[in-house]
Order: C-alpha cells, then sequence, then structure tokens
C-alpha cells in the first residue's frame, strides 16, 4: 500500500519536471525554469524524507502527509498561492454594493473552510500521536513477554521468545537497535564456551587431555535451536543496521547456519565455527584470530582485509571469495578449496599449503614468504602470482601448470618436483637454474632468455630430452 502511494505522486513529478525541462530547453522560459528549480528542490527534500523514513514502520502517516504536501505544493503552488493570496488579501475597489456583499461573504466563507481544514489537520496529527502512543505500548508489552520466555529453562520456550524479539524487530524498526542488543547478549548467554585454545591439529578433550588430529573438537556439533533462531534473527533486514561489530569471540558455534550474514568487524577470535555456513557473508575486517574454521563453507563471501592469523581453515572452502589484504600468516590451508577465489595483496607468510586447490586464484602480489606444502603438493594451476612474495616458500611437487609468476620473488623458493608446465616465469625475482632443474617439468614454460639459454646448456645428455625436466618446448 505504501509503495503504491508513493508511486503514484512519484510518476505525477516525474512528468511535470519533464514538461518544465522541455519547456526551458526549447522557449527559454525563466517562469518555467523557476518552476523546475523548485521541483527539483522539492524532489531532493521527498527522497531524502524517503529514506530517512525507510525504516521508520511507526511514522508511515506523517511520510504519507510529507508527501501529499510535497505533491500539492508542486502541482498547484502557484495556483493555491494565488487562492490564498486573493482571499487574504481581498481587493474591493470599485465593485458596486451588490458586488461587494457577495465578495464578503466569500471571504468569509474561505476563512470557514480554511479553520475547518486547520482543524481537521490537527485532528489528524492528535490521531497519528494517539497511534504511535499505542503501538509503543503494545511493542513494549510484546518485548515483556518476550523476555520472560528467553529465561525459561525449557528450549522450546526461550526458541519462542527469541523468534517474537525477531517479529519485533521486524515490525518496530525504531526499537531494532534496543532488540538487537538483547538478542546478542543472548547468544552470549546462551552458546557453549570453545575449549581453550590448542596448537593446530591438536584438540582439548574435556578431561583436559589432548586429543590428536583428526579427533573431533568437543562440544556440539551445531548450535542448539534457540541459539540458531537468534543468529538468524541478527540477519534480518533492520537488525542488520545494528549488528555490526558483534562480539562473539571464544564461542563454540560449530555447524551456525550464517547464511548471508553481516559480520562486518566481527569479533570471532578464537570461536569454533567449523562446518559453519557462511556463504556470501560479509565478514570484511572481522577479527579470525585462532578460529577453528574447519570445513566451513564460504562460497562467494567477502573476507577482504580480516584478520585470520592461525586461523585452522583445513578443508576449508572460500570458492570465488573475495579475500583482499586477508591477513592469513601462519594459518592452515591444508585441503582448504581457494579456487577462482581473490587473494590480491593477502598475506600468508608461514601458512599451510599442504593439498590445498588455489587453482584460477588471484595471489597477484601476496605474500608467500615461508610457506610449506612437504605432506601433499599444491595446486596453483592457472593462479596469477605476478609480483607474489614466495622467497622461502616450500612447494614440493607442487602443481603450477599455467601459473602466472611474472615479477614474483622466487628467492630460495624448494621447487623440487614441481610441475611448472606452461607456467609464466617470465621476470621472475631469484628464480635461477639449479631451481628450474630440480622441477619436475618446465616444458612450454615461459623463460627470460638468459635462463632458457643457460637450463639448455645444464641439462643431462647434449640433446635435451622432449619429457625430460628440460623439454624442448621451453619457449623464451
Amino acid at each position: 500500500m505504501l509503495s503504491t502511494v508513493i508511486a503514484v505522486p512519484g510518476t505525477a513529478f516525474v512528468i511535470v519536471m519533464y514538461m518544465s525541462l522541455v519547456e526551458t530547453i526549447l522557449k527559454g522560459s525563466k517562469v518555467a525554469a523557476g518552476v523546475l528549480a523548485v521541483q527539483s528542490l522539492a524532489a531532493t527534500v521527498t527522497v531524502s524524507l524517503i529514506f530517512w523514513l525507510r525504516f521508520r514502520r511507526d511514522r508511515q502517516i506523517g511520510l504519507l502527509i510529507t508527501l501529499v504536501a510535497a505533491a500539492a505544493i508542486w502541482l498547484w503552488g502557484q495556483h493555491l498561492w494565488e487562492a490564498i493570496s486573493s482571499t487574504v488579501l481581498p481587493h474591493y475597489e470599485g465593485l458596486k454594493p451588490a458586488e461587494r456583499a457577495q465578495a464578503v461573504g466569500q471571504y468569509r466563507l474561505a476563512v470557514v473552510q480554511a479553520c475547518a481544514a486547520a482543524g481537521g489537520v490537527i485532528a489528524l496529527l492528535y490521531t497519528a500521536r494517539n497511534y504511535r502512543l499505542i503501538r509503543h505500548g503494545q511493542v513494549t508489552d510484546r518485548l515483556s513477554k518476550a523476555l520472560e520466555r528467553l529465561e525459561s529453562q525449557e528450549e522450546f520456550v526461550r526458541l519462542g521468545g527469541v523468534i517474537a524479539l525477531q517479529q519485533i524487530i521486524h515490525d518496530a524498526p525504531a526499537q531494532a537497535e534496543h532488540v538487537t542488543h538483547i538478542v546478542r547478549t543472548f547468544i552470549r548467554r546462551q552458546a557453549p564456551k570453545a575449549a581453550q585454545s590448542t596448537p593446530l591439529g591438536v584438540h582439548a578433550a574435556p578431561s583436559g587431555l589432548l586429543l590428536p588430529q583428526g579427533c573431533p573438537a568437543p562440544g556440539p556439533e551445531r548450535p542448539a535451536a534457540d541459539v540458531q533462531a537468534a543468529l538468524t534473527a541478527l540477519n534480518t533486514r533492520h537488525a542488520k543496521l545494528h549488528s555490526s561489530h558483534i562480539d562473539l569471540s571464544g564461542y563454540h558455534l560449530a555447524g551456525a547456519h550464517m547464511f548471508r550474514h553481516g559480520l562486518a568487524r566481527a569479533q570471532l577470535s578464537g570461536a569454533v565455527l567449523t562446518d559453519a555456513a557462511l556463504a556470501r557473508a560479509a565478514l570484511g575486517r572481522a577479527s579470525l584470530e585462532e578460529c577453528d574454521l574447519r570445513r566451513v563453507w564460504a562460497t562467494k563471501s567477502r573476507c577482504n582485509k580480516a584478520q585470520m592469523t592461525g586461523a585452522d581453515l583445513r578443508e576449508a572452502f572460500f570458492i570465488k571469495a573475495d579475500m583482499v589484504a586477508c591477513d592469513l600468516t601462519g594459518a592452515d590451508l591444508r585441503h582448504a578449496v581457494l579456487s577462482r577465489s581473490d587473494l590480491q595483496q593477502a598475506t600468508l607468510r608461514g601458512a599451510k599449503l599442504s593439498g590445498a586447490h588455489l587453482v584460477s586464484t588471484d595471489l597477484t602480489d601476496a605474500d608467500l614468504t615461508g610457506v610449506t606444502a612437504e605432506e601433499e603438493p599444491v595446486h596453483l594451476d592457472k593462479s596469477y602470482l605476478e609480483q607474489a612474495r614466495l622467497n622461502n616458500a616450500v612447494l614440493r611437487n607442487a602443481s603450477l601448470i599455467g601459473a602466472k609468476l611474472r615479477h614474483a620473488d622466487l628467492t630460495n623458493a624448494d621447487l623440487t618436483g614441481a610441475d611448472l608446465t606452461g607456467a609464466d616465469l617470465r621476470r621472475a625475482r631469484g628464480l635461477t637454474v639449479d631451481q628450474l632443474l630440480a622441477a619436475g617439468s618446465i616444458e612450454k614454460a615461459r623463460l627470460d632468455p638468459t635462463l632458457h639459454a643457460a637450463c639448455r646448456r645444464n641439462a643431462p645428455g647434449t640433446e635435451p630430452a622432449a619429457g625430460g625436466p628440460v623439454g624442448q618446448e621451453l619457449q623464451p
């Protein structure tokens, strides 16, 4: 209903502005130009009011009144002013007695009508005020009942209270900030605490003993129904405006479903998010240090400039994710899938990449100093590694087929057994002949002419074998 009321006068405003613009351009009329300026000002004010009142449903009546008044002034402002000026300042000069009496009668009638209209407006405003008071009282009563449910020992009663809070956020956007704070407090009170931090690959049992890698972390596999409902409530349209900077550090939220959640600048350090669904979630500038993100599903998520130092990302899925300037220093990315993700300017110093899949990943200007991939080869096929820092990286048996490594820093990088077929290694810094000869294959690799000639001279035998480490199809 509200959208229809907005659309009808909005269409009329656009038509009138178009006609004024055409008249101004074709005829050069100053009057039309003035009318167009007034219309533009009214349009700006109206749009500003619409955006200001967008999330304030309890002020819909005020919005309707504003739109009607703006429409009246815009469309009939000149005629209204002429009518009012002629009524307030009547001219009786030169009138006959009968005409003068008729004019006085019309003036009195206009005064009575104006008073009636003013009274109607006052009554409408008073009704709107009473409506807001009644609505606020209803919201307060619903909030009190929902809070009583949250204190229950029964899970399904608490679940009903969380659903009631979510409905309040939807129906009363003006109270969304306060209700969102209540929901966040409820999550921190009901969600279990994560186990104390242990070295990567080792988990602490409830008894305090250390469990070997592969054993499940202590705690539930998925959040309780009321906690999951609270997380969902924070993802509603009005709650998103106040759910940023949420602090859930050190909580156990394994298996949480947070699809499309707005978690920008969220504090999640030390949290357990194993098997969580974070697809298309907004995690920009979030704090995820030492966070357990094993097997998390974060396809197409936005993690730009997120802090993931020391995070456990084993078997995590970050396909097509935005991870620009993300800090993954010391992170465990074994068997993680980051294919076709954007990791430009990312920091992966000392990260573990054994078995990771970074196929067609953009690692331009990324810092991979000291990364290790010893247990299983890392897959970097067709990845973009221009100007990437790979000095001291251990990439044994890595698959770099078709990778773009122009201007990359490969100083002291261990490329033993690496597959460099079709890789672009032109102007790579620190790249030596010994590194290329130790590689598994450099067929069709694009090298600088000096390296290309040196590889041919140092290749085993007088004639390089087509299938050897330095094939005949090397391209300078």
